[in-house]
């Protein structure tokens, strides 16, 4: 029994005839007619009574023909598992990624990924920066996305692009009502911050006080600060739509900040999968400075 036969005993009984599943097929009908014989001959069951021109299903062509479908799709699958691996597409990639960018973004560009790559197996770990050199090291993820500060950036992690910051609050917020807002202003504020885990301890990176609220994730600062519990500094890309339907007020400053920008941290052997995230990734950033 060979796929080829059972390809053409799925298109017969899917057209009705043999003439009809060689017109849409393109195969020869007598190629057809032999490909379904054979393999009448190897099972030893007619999968068809015929009576003229005319064919139906037997009882037992009936029963096996899910199983044939069946059979095709695995068939199908081991042809795509090996021409993946001829051309070096991975089965599997462990992504550590932070959430400076939107969510929606991610969404598109993981469907998308899926759609051109269906048989690998996709893993993303949301998880702030400074962690991420620890997670490539022990293997757990194959390549991680993050937003650096120059001076926060691992000798391992490469650019991808420079970021423009923001400092935000709410427009109700005592802040959004100053026309410029200096160090002293900030401090009165509570601080909405990114905090990490740096040896076993959590960590905020608060900029001018010690009255922060820190969490692991941007998009949640960003709401605590929508939400008027205070100042932040945030990436563009996230906080541009907010800004533009004005749930959120860019403040207005002189001060000197540190320059941002998202970096990747790789393992060994970047393949296929992984670059194309590389270049998605990368063609955002440049549509969106």
């Amino acid at each position: 029994m060979r796929a080829e036969q059972v390809q053409a005993f799925v298109e017969v009984t899917e057209h009705g005839s043999f003439a009809a599943a060689a017109r849409q097929s393109g195969i020869k009908r007598s190629t057809l007619s032999a490909a379904v014989h054979a393999l009448e001959d190897s099972l030893g069951v007619a999968l068809f009574e015929r009576s003229g021109n005319s064919l139906t299903l037997t009882a037992v062509g009936e029963s096996v023909l899910p199983d044939c479908y069946r059979l095709l799709t695995s068939a199908s699958r081991i042809k795509k598992h090996c021409h993946q691996h001829l051309q070096g597409v991975e089965n599997q990639l462990c992504i550590a990624r932070d959430d400076a960018l939107p969510e929606r973004f991610w969404r598109q560009v993981m469907h998308d990924l899926k759609q051109q790559f269906p048989l690998t197996a996709i893993s993303v770990y949301l998880v702030p920066p400074q962690e991420h050199s620890q997670f490539i090291l022990r293997q757990t993820v194959d390549i991680a996305f993050g937003l650096y500060t120059a001076e926060g950036v691992v000798t391992s992690a490469a650019n991808l692009a420079p970021v423009g910051m923001r400092l935000v609050a709410s427009p109700q917020h005592p802040l959004s009502r100053l026309p410029s807002v200096n160090r002293d202003d900030l401090a009165q504020y509570t601080q909405v911050c990114l905090t990490h885990i740096q040896d076993d301890k959590l960590v905020s990176e608060a900029l001018f006080s010690a009255n922060y609220l820190g969490f692991t994730m941007f998009e949640v600062i960003r709401d605590a600060v929508i939400n008027g519990t205070g100042w932040a500094l945030l990436p563009y890309p996230l906080v541009k739509e907010a800004l533009k339907k004005k749930t959120l007020c860019a403040l207005n400053h002189d001060l000197a900040l540190d320059s941002h920008y998202y970096r990747y941290v790789e393992g060994e052997n970047l393949g296929v999968v992984a670059t194309a995230l590389l270049n998605n990734v990368a063609r955002f950033l440049g549509n969106t400075r």
